[in-house]
């Protein structure tokens, strides 16, 4: 056992020397970190219509007491992915734990060997270890370079199929996959698009608000769209939405889908609420995107790179990992819960303060955000926010 601890303190030790130490911190300051993009996680009304479409259910257990194919299907489940697949423009739904899971899940279940997968390099870590654990021939593509995934897609795979998987909205750079474009190359080239809508969900889409294939037009020529709950829904889960058949087949062949309990029907009453939220709260998606692009605009000014964000996650680069950190920390002193992101989350050298703007902030927050960043940035000191 000694031996195993010492190269245990060894390999800690070098992951200090290189910057990346982690450790767990709990919450404290305004929230600028999580994926909580819509304020619904800590809203009272959100809380109140969650309870009062549970109380009634007295029938129901609050946790799944099985899989979905043993006693872990209810009448939640069925409701809600019907109501999930309308929400994104498609025929079905499937609900999973995780999105690391549901991609996990969607890979390992539709890709082979002989099948060649096109994957933009900043790809989610549950996409990039669904294409390793699938065993599949992969296509690393430079970000969002579409002359990279065209030269791609015009050499012939006989051997197999052809997939091109991307995000939406990127999750570090807070930038947009062009998903008309890659739609039509893909149709162009008979290759199947997956996206990850993860990020997006709950915010884009000028109708539904469903996320940006609903706001490119492309959810009919989607292979399929994977979802998150735990962000602009403030709640905990996935879902991966697609043609009927296709969650057919994920019923079936899908063992991170048939080898776990199910979602528990208490949060599925959380899902129900928050649909109707996103149904007649419009304004709250577009107070989200102006605070954001506020945020964005007075770091720019202020000489900052937020990369080419678009959204309610808005970058600022500080380079080296113990400037990142350093930067993060001050920001927490002075009552600001931004948290550094580091390798290899992000590449080498761009380590990055990673800005989560959400609808319940003030103007007067973001901007105070905004000035002490900017003097954070210059080594200056600034006055502790008052909370």
């Amino acid at each position: 056992m000694k031996l195993i601890y010492q190269e245990i303190e060894s390999r800690l030790k070098q992951t200090r020397a290189r910057g990346l130490y982690r450790s767990l911190t709990a919450p404290q300051g305004i929230d600028f970190c999580s994926n909580d993009y819509l304020g619904l996680s800590a809203d009272s009304s959100f809380r109140a219509a969650l309870l009062d479409r549970f109380k009634d259910e007295t029938h129901s257990h609050l946790s799944s007491p099985a899989s979905r194919l043993l006693r872990g299907n209810t009448h939640w489940h069925q409701a809600v992915e019907k109501r999930l697949a309308r929400f994104k423009g498609t025929e079905s739904s499937l609900l999973f734990p995780t999105g690391y899971q549901a991609n996990l899940g969607l890979l390992t279940t539709l890709l082979g060997p002989h099948d060649r997968v096109l994957s933009d390099v900043q790809n989610h870590a549950s996409i990039i270890d669904g294409l390793r654990l699938s065993g599949c021939q992969k296509s690393v593509f430079p970000h969002l370079d579409v002359k990279s995934i065209e030269r791609i897609l015009s050499t012939p795979h006989p051997e197999g199929r052809t997939f091109l998987i991307t995000e939406s909205l990127f999750s570090m750079d807070g930038d947009i996959a062009p998903l008309d474009r890659y739609s039509q190359m893909a149709e162009e080239y008979g290759a199947y698009l997956i996206v990850d809508d993860a990020h997006a969900t709950g915010i884009f889409g000028e109708s539904r608000g469903s996320g940006l294939c609903e706001h490119f037009a492309v959810e009919k020529q989607t292979l399929a769209i994977v979802s998150t709950l735990g962000k602009a829904f403030g709640l905990f889960g996935a879902f991966v939405s697609g043609s009927r058949l296709l969650v057919e087949l994920l019923i079936n062949h899908c063992r991170p889908f048939i080898f776990t309990t199910a979602v528990p029907p208490f949060l599925l009453a959380g899902v129900e609420a928050a649909l109707d939220i996103l149904n007649n709260d419009f304004e709250r998606r577009q107070k989200l995107l102006r605070l954001a692009n506020r945020l964005r605009r007075r770091l720019q000014q202020g000489g900052l790179n937020t990369l080419q964000s678009a959204g309610p996650i808005v970058p600022v680069i500080a380079g080296q990992n113990e400037r990142a950190v350093q930067v993060a920390d001050q920001l927490q002193h002075q009552g600001f819960d931004v948290r550094a992101i580091r390798p290899p989350t992000v590449a080498p050298g761009t380590a990055r303060l990673r800005i989560s703007v959400h609808a319940d902030h003030s103007e007067e927050e973001i901007d105070q955000l905004a000035t002490a960043t900017l003097l954070v940035l210059k080594g200056e000191v600034v006055p502790q926010v008052q909370q």
